[in-house]
C-alpha cells in the first residue's frame, strides 16, 4: 500500500477526486500547487489516498521476464495472459478453457 496526495472537492453528499490535475507524494507539495495554481478555487481540499502497488518487484527485472510461451500453442504473450501455476504446463488464456475441459491435449 502507498499514500499518495490528491485534491478533493465536495459534490453534494460526497468528495470527488480533482484526478485530472494529478497526485503528489507528499501533502507538502500538493499544498503548495494548491495555493500557487488554484489560489480563487474555494472548496478544495488536499487528502491522502491509498493506493495498491501493484508491481512489487523492480522494473528491470519485469522487463528481463517480460514475455512468456504457451505451451499449447506456442505464442509468447505477457506474464499476466499465462497461467504457470494451476497447471504441468504454461497456459494461455485463450488455451485455457479447452485445456480445462481436456488436460490430454498435445503440448508443443
Amino acid at each position: 500500500m502507498k499514500v499518495v496526495y490528491g485534491l478533493m472537492t465536495q459534490n453534494g453528499d460526497a468528495q470527488e477526486l480533482l484526478w485530472d490535475l494529478g497526485f503528489w507524494e507528499s501533502e507538502e507539495s500538493a499544498k503548495e500547487y494548491l495555493k500557487a495554481e488554484m489560489a480563487s478555487s474555494r472548496g478544495i481540499t488536499v487528502e491522502p489516498i491509498n493506493i495498491n502497488d501493484a508491481i512489487p518487484i523492480h522494473l528491470e527485472e519485469l522487463e528481463e521476464e517480460s514475455m512468456v510461451s504457451c505451451s499449447l500453442c506456442g505464442i509468447e504473450y505477457n506474464r499476466e495472459d499465462v497461467n504457470m501455476t494451476d497447471y504441468n504446463e504454461n497456459v494461455c488464456v485463450n488455451c485455457e478453457p479447452e485445456y480445462r475441459d481436456n488436460p490430454n491435449l498435445h503440448v508443443i
